[in-house]
């Protein structure tokens, strides 16, 4: 049901294709069904050095100047786009932050996502929860073993960007460079570590 992919370090379940976990579907027929591509992802320096030195032009035109990208110094989200029936709802401001988010997260798809195709990022430059989440449907299928091998994964993942992470931002602080201030700086400096 889901398998490890070693060389993009990613999680895939052939469920997702037609996803039935209740959490993702969406709210009306006139809303795609995308799954938990409804997501804005985030990306940390570890994708961002990866896009960097394979595909600058993606990085600079896709990430960095995409119209609802938000920068901040260390990071890019990217944020999902909301269905113009979002609009419509009444009463949405008498909603608890959480309860308001869940409802426009159902109204949204990620801008990566293509449909009858899924994801249309490179698997490299995935986030971290890109490459390691697999919903509650999913996960309530899996035998003992595939649990422990989805643990495992994930904090495989997880430990990987956060450590790329933390050596990186630190890094680039003693440089006084961020992704607000000086993206140039930054894209410099991960083309100098790659050579």
């Amino acid at each position: 049901m889901i398998q490890f992919d070693n060389i993009n370090k990613q999680i895939l379940s052939s469920a997702c294709l037609q996803c039935e976990d209740e959490f993702f579907q969406p709210p009306s027929n006139n809303i795609p069904k995308v799954g938990c591509c409804s997501y804005s992802p985030t990306f940390y320096l570890l994708e961002i050095a990866k896009m960097i030195n394979k595909d600058e032009a993606f990085f600079q035109n896709c990430i960095l100047q995409h119209p609802k990208a938000h920068i901040s110094p260390f990071h890019i989200t990217v944020q999902a786009q909301v269905h113009p029936d979002y609009t419509h709802i009444a009463n949405k401001e008498s909603l608890s932050k959480l309860a308001a988010d869940d409802l426009r997260h159902s109204y949204s798809v990620c801008q990566f996502f293509k449909y009858e195709k899924g994801c249309s990022l490179d698997p490299s430059f995935k986030n971290s929860v890109c490459r390691s989440f697999i919903c509650l449907s999913i996960e309530a299928h899996l035998n003992k073993k595939e649990k422990e091998s989805l643990q495992s994964w994930t904090h495989l993942i997880k430990h990987e960007e956060s450590l790329f992470q933390r050596t990186h931002e630190e890094s680039l602080k003693k440089l006084g460079v961020n992704l607000q201030s000086n993206p140039s700086a930054v894209v410099h400096y991960f083309k100098t570590l790659q050579n």
